[in-house]
């Protein structure tokens, strides 16, 4: 048995997400109603459009060297794959009702476990992660959030090149904050573009862009939150932008 392909630290079995290939959407063939968008899609694309590609947001974290003291039992292998080595640690806050900390958060592995990818909105319930990242109440009582989660890289754990929710018609948009000193290890690319990461700070990321990153040390942290995408939340975003016209 293999640590990080077979096993987890603990000696577990790991969790593998479902096949990629099994999950690949077939666009032509969905109804209309899942790809189609609506006035308020185009508004919302619209705006969110404007605002770029990487944008830092004005809420100030400190405190997440203690907080991250509290989530020690909580850690699981994120989303691991068959054969592959990708040392990549998750906690869920927020996720469908009843769910741990510790449960998988992947939406391979949650396809896995329920025959399908659930929609990021109806993991709308937090964990008792939640209250113990208290760095970021603020964000965390400012936004509607569906599914999110601490993410952690080390030395080698990455995300090959990807997209998220492409469609017009997708329910959330993505936030990051990066916690902690994780930056200096971690390299982020979007559009083939190494993009700026201050520590500390949350970003608007438009994660329909193909991206990828990826850690050449340990402790690499992040919490990637799913917001509800619709009018309000967008002008809250706006509200919080760095850097304002």
């Amino acid at each position: 048995m293999n640590l990080g392909k077979d096993i987890d630290r603990s000696g577990k079995p790991l969790f593998h997400a479902a096949n990629e290939k099994s999950l690949k959407p077939l666009y032509h063939e969905m109804e209309s109603k899942w790809t189609v968008p609506t006035d308020q899609d185009m508004r919302c694309e619209a705006q969110l459009s404007a605002l770029g590609v990487w944008e830092p947001l004005d809420f100030h974290i400190t405190g997440w060297d203690e907080d991250v003291k509290k989530l020690s039992d909580w850690w699981t292998p994120f989303q691991p794959k068959e054969g592959i080595l990708n040392d990549r640690e998750s906690v869920l806050v927020y996720g469908s009702e009843g769910s741990k900390p510790s449960d998988p958060c992947g939406l391979a592995q949650l396809a896995k476990l329920h025959g399908f990818k659930p929609d990021e909105l109806s993991m709308k319930f937090p964990t008792e992660a939640r209250g113990a990242i208290t760095c970021l109440s603020e964000v965390f009582d400012y936004f509607d959030l569906g599914r999110s989660f601490v993410v952690r890289l080390n030395s080698g754990g990455h995300y090959p090149p990807h997209r998220d929710h492409i469609l017009l018609t997708r329910s959330t948009f993505r936030l990051i904050a990066f916690l902690g000193d994780s930056t200096g290890h971690l390299r982020w690319e979007v559009e083939d573009q190494i993009m700026k990461v201050e520590p500390n700070h949350v970003y608007y990321v438009d994660t329909r862009k193909t991206h990828r990153l990826w850690s050449a040390g340990a402790g690499s942290d992040m919490l990637v939150f799913n917001v509800a995408k619709d009018w309000k939340n967008i002008m809250r975003l706006m509200t919080r932008l760095k850097y304002q016209g």
